[in-house]
């Protein structure tokens, strides 16, 4: 709930951070990490051109941010504003606008991640204390079969449950981790963006002129 309501103030003064804590908690850390990696470059070293842009093609940038809902917008209240191959800062944009969607930022990140460290701390507590137990002593019977102290008919107990995966596991993290990666590709808008760049008719002549040229080298081919 306070999430959501720091998220719902935000959005008063930013529409795009707003957009951007509609994401999952773990797309929202992950790409709000970036975001503010990106101002904090350029508030500490305002002099410096290589922190005023963005390359476009830069896996962080494409894999991390572009997919995310209201994280590049977030890039474009900051003051970026977008290039052919590359997002840029100019000179002429304010300062004072970048701290100010940076700290709108980095107070819905440190509240979202006080509040997973409280839930932890929670369901830490919850848990019922397990019991060392000193392994069963073991026995020989008569006729060579082990057995358990006190199961005097040589039955064997149940074996081990294997241990059960939480929200919080590793393994979950990458999965949806490589899961909105994956998305990215079947983003309409970008494959149309992309398919805009990729020459494709004269792609296609080419192979076409190429194939020619192979059937007349070999008239005995089965090329298509």
């Amino acid at each position: 709930m306070a999430a959501a309501t720091l998220g719902s103030s935000a959005g008063s003064a930013s529409p795009a951070v707003a957009e951007l804590c509609q994401n999952t908690p773990e797309t929202f850390l992950e790409a709000s990490k970036l975001l503010l990696t990106y101002a904090d470059n350029i508030l500490r070293n305002p002099n410096d051109e290589k922190y005023r842009s963005i390359r476009i093609g830069n896996t962080a940038f494409s894999t991390r941010l572009l997919p995310v809902r209201g994280a590049v917008e977030c890039l474009f209240e900051m003051g970026f504003e977008e290039g052919e191959t590359h997002l840029i800062f100019p000179k002429k944009a304010s300062v004072e606008q970048l701290q100010k969607i940076r700290d709108l930022i980095a107070t819905e990140r440190s509240s979202r991640l006080d509040e997973s460290n409280k839930s932890h701390k929670v369901e830490l507590s919850q848990q019922p204390a397990t019991s060392t137990q000193l392994p069963t002593a073991l026995s020989s019977n008569p006729n060579g079969l082990t057995q358990h102290a006190g199961n005097s008919e040589g039955q064997s107990s149940n074996p081990p449950s294997a241990p059960m995966v939480t929200a919080d596991s590793v393994i979950l993290k990458v999965l949806r981790s490589n899961l909105q990666h994956v998305l990215v590709y079947e983003n309409r808008a970008l494959q149309e963006k992309a398919l805009a760049c990729i020459p494709v008719q004269q792609l296609k002549k080419r192979s076409q002129e190429k194939v020619s040229r192979a059937r007349k080298l070999d008239k005995g081919s089965g090329f298509t």
